[in-house]
């Protein structure tokens, strides 16, 4: 069988449009032509009709398990449909936003694209995907979302918008404790009784520490702020105002996370890592408890195997209040605007959103199948062994927060600041109140 799985040239930024914002808006595709009343859509391909579509995708630019999902996907594909040719293109995640755009001011961009969840807003505002029930018979639309594996509500949420489904999420997760069972053991602690609360997670970390002699948690929300977001808002905390005209990063509830974040550290229990070597530290059964993104899932469980039991929570509460975890990823989103090209393009979102797909998604990538009733169905992931892992996070799927975008072209700019404040206070000790405060205050001069 001929692969059909090509690249094309990684195109070159284009540093001004980039790094000012000069493009803004972005034509909204046209509604499909009407005939008697009628929306004319795209018609069906024939099975023989050929047809060459661009797909950009982040997870291609990922060495190791997520990179091999995502060809086994597009081999999987072409065994399907072997009229439509795929071309890839491979983009780091914190690149693709700023590739998109480029593409797009050029007049070329992708016909499919995995674009992150944290960005859709600026992706609907001036990237311009078309929207699905412009390319796609309601009829068929409602029967992909539905059927007898539904996709979640809250999953189909985070890509409308303005009544619009710009596209569907894809590949996401809420944030997971992450717990070396093995190691509790060790310390004297029941690992049938994982901690619930951030405080119960700072006295067991304390007695891990104390058994070990080196620190007992990472909280892998210091280079992403999707991570971090969860935090604040379960704690009562709001990055903006409802408007979307102020930031409220120095509220009281934001700034009592801070706090107790920054203790984690002093007192021993939080590592001073990166991410990375954090990531290194838990796969090595040097760290008791790791929040993180369940995307590392099956790094994790190679890694455990023989080794360590490797065992997942739900992300804890401070104290009584409701967590609201928020979600990482990406959506798919097309782009196509000649009408072959689209519909190419709509049958491969539909591949990579079916039961068959969420299948691999979930069980080699580690994210969360948005068909969440495949987990019951003894053909999909019902006898999958590690599926307990999954539990905790797809339980939280049903208080979902979304990701919150910043406004405006310099949207960057200001996660950037975000991000470097953070870290300052976290790891460096830095005061929160102060630090925060004149973060927002610089922040604040770049909002639209």
């Amino acid at each position: 069988m001929r692969r059909k799985l090509l690249c094309w040239p990684v195109l070159v930024l284009l540093p001004v449009l980039v790094a000012t914002g000069c493009l803004t808006t972005t034509a909204v595709p046209s509604p499909p032509e009407r005939t008697g009343g009628t929306p004319r859509y795209p018609p069906p391909l024939a099975p023989d009709q050929p047809v060459t579509i661009r797909f950009e995708s982040y997870l291609l630019a990922m060495a190791g398990p997520n990179r091999n999902a995502q060809l086994r996907l597009l081999e999987e594909f072409s065994r399907r449909f072997p009229a439509i040719t795929v071309e890839t293109k491979a983009t780091p995640a914190g690149e693709i936003a700023a590739s998109l755009r480029t593409q797009v001011a050029a007049g070329t961009p992708p016909d499919l694209a995995q674009a992150g969840l944290g960005d859709w807003d600026r992706v609907v505002e001036s990237l311009g995907p078309v929207p699905l029930d412009q390319i796609v018979p309601p009829d068929e639309l409602a029967a992909h979302l539905g059927g007898a594996f539904p996709f979640h509500p809250r999953a189909l949420a985070l890509t409308r918008r303005e009544e619009k489904l710009y596209g569907l999420a894809w590949n996401f997760s809420t944030p997971t404790l992450f717990f070396n069972a093995s190691l509790l053991r060790e310390a004297g602690l029941d690992p049938d009784r994982p901690p619930r609360t951030w405080d119960e997670v700072k006295a067991m970390g304390l007695q891990v520490a104390q058994h070990t002699g080196q620190p007992a948690l990472y909280i892998a929300c210091l280079e992403w702020d999707w991570c971090a977001q969860a935090l604040l808002l379960s704690n009562g905390g709001q990055l903006l105002s409802p408007d979307r005209r102020q930031l409220r990063w120095t509220d009281p509830a934001n700034l009592e996370v801070y706090r107790f974040w920054q203790e984690l550290v002093r007192s021993g229990v939080h590592a001073r890592l990166r991410d990375a070597e954090a990531a290194e530290a838990f796969a090595a059964g040097k760290l008791a408890f790791y929040l993180q993104s369940s995307v590392y899932q099956a790094t994790l469980i190679a890694a455990s195997r023989d080794k360590w039991e490797l065992r997942s929570a739900a992300m804890p509460a401070f104290g009584s209040r409701p967590v609201r975890p928020t979600n990482s990823g990406a959506g798919l989103a097309i782009f196509a605007t000649d009408p072959v090209r689209q519909r190419a393009a709509w049958e491969l979102m539909k591949f990579l959103t079916s039961p068959e797909a969420y299948v691999i998604v979930t069980r080699d990538m580690g994210y969360l199948p948005l068909r969440t009733g495949i987990v019951n169905d003894e053909r999909y992931l019902k006898g999958w062994p590690q599926l307990f892992l999954l539990q905790p996070n797809l339980q939280q799927l049903d208080h979902l927060e979304p990701w919150t975008s910043y406004p405006g072209d310099n949207s960057l700019q200001i996660l950037s600041i975000f991000l470097k404040t953070q870290e300052a206070v976290v790891l460096q000790g830095a005061d929160p109140e102060r630090s925060w405060r004149e973060a927002q205050e610089r922040a604040e001069r770049l909002l639209p």
